[in-house]
């Protein structure tokens, strides 16, 4: 692994120039870092981040210049200061969540949300054990 400085080009119809603010750091980051789950080269790593758009595609119409947004999911590239990225991944942040805690929340949010709704949809009368509660997920609750 190795920083390089890489001149991006314009964003896609669909995509924008996101400035990162914060990143968020996940266990998966560690696979990807270390070749466990490797990434066709050349490729940027980190999956979650925040951050300003800096610049639009010619058909976003969703979000505009100076939106603050988050993200989390492929294209891996949030261990970056600027970026492109796809709009489809994208949303905006509420004026009363700084970067940071937005940048680190997605993918644990993602995560708990896909087990209790998706995987297994828990009911009020139901009780639910969180096991390894000090990890990221387990935060969320």
């Amino acid at each position: 692994m190795k920083f390089t400085t890489v001149k991006l080009d314009k964003p896609g119809p669909e995509e924008v120039l996101i400035e990162h603010k914060a990143i968020g750091l996940n266990f998966i980051d560690t696979y990807h870092r270390s070749g466990l789950y490797p990434v066709p080269l050349p490729s940027g790593i980190g999956a979650e981040g925040s951050g300003i758009i800096k610049e639009i595609g010619s058909k976003v119409k969703n979000f505009s210049v100076s939106d603050h947004i988050a993200y989390a999911g492929a294209p891996l590239g949030s261990y970056s200061s600027e970026r492109i990225y796809p709009t489809k991944n994208l949303i905006k942040i509420p004026n009363y969540i700084n970067f940071e805690t937005a940048a680190t929340l997605m993918t644990k949010g993602l995560t708990a949300y896909y087990l209790l709704y998706k995987t297994y949809p828990v009911s009020s009368n139901q009780t639910i054990l969180f096991h390894a509660a000090a990890g990221g997920v387990g935060q969320i609750f």
